[in-house]
């Protein structure tokens, strides 16, 4: 029950900076002075002089600050040849553009591979991994083969790939309103890029309307 219920005690320091910026925005620039803010400056003082904490009622574990601490031109925590984080035992964390993803995929390029980015449930890391090996990359490995591609790259192109062990998989690449390339896995019934589109939104080709600006 203690090792499941240690979360309980544990706090970010400067790693949780925004939980603190939104409290201090209260005082110092809305000029909100509440008596708590009085009371509330010691755990400031702990975010801003230290890292990760564990609070108990008789010590206190303080992490040191990361002696690596990287980031892309959006302040997301990445890098693309080591660690985004390290501290001086050694302990590290992996980001791609404020994705965490498993440190091999950087640290040993080999390892990650078209069949192991495409096969990723959640989107976001799917993306990280598509983007770390490059797109041409992945459709070269798998000799993807294009059904259909849609002049308009937020619509994408629908593709088929063949995965080991699974068989004759479609997905569709498409460009987000960000500019980010994601892989959608998509019915292999699917024969358009609009319909696999239309799909992804849960409506049919014959409703889904190509929207005129996308937020």
């Amino acid at each position: 029950m203690a090792a499941a219920k240690w979360s309980d005690v544990y706090q970010g320091g400067n790693m949780w900076g925004q939980y603190d910026s939104w409290l201090t925005a209260m005082r110092d620039v809305i000029g909100l002075r509440l008596p708590q803010h009085e009371k509330y400056k010691w755990w400031e003082d702990a975010a801003i002089h230290g890292g990760f904490r564990v609070m108990h009622p008789e010590f206190c574990i303080v992490s040191d600050f990361p002696e690596v601490l990287l980031k892309d031109e959006q302040n997301r925590p990445h890098c693309e040849t080591g660690p985004s984080c390290r501290w001086r035992d050694g302990w590290e964390l992996f980001h791609w553009h404020g994705v965490r993803v498993p440190g091999e995929w950087i640290k040993d390029r080999k390892s990650l591979t078209a069949k192991i980015a495409l096969t990723q449930e959640n989107v976001e890391l799917r993306r990280a991994a598509c983007e770390i090996l490059g797109w041409d990359k992945i459709l070269r490995e798998l000799k993807a083969k294009t059904i259909d591609a849609d002049d308009d790259p937020e619509i994408g192109s629908l593709v088929e790939v063949s995965l080991p062990d699974a068989g004759k998989e479609r997905f569709l690449r498409v460009r987000c309103g960000t500019g980010r390339e994601f892989a959608l896995p998509v019915p292999r019934n699917m024969k358009t890029a609009l319909e696999a589109q239309a799909w992804t939104w849960g409506l049919d080709k014959k409703t889904f309307i190509k929207p005129e600006i996308r937020t």
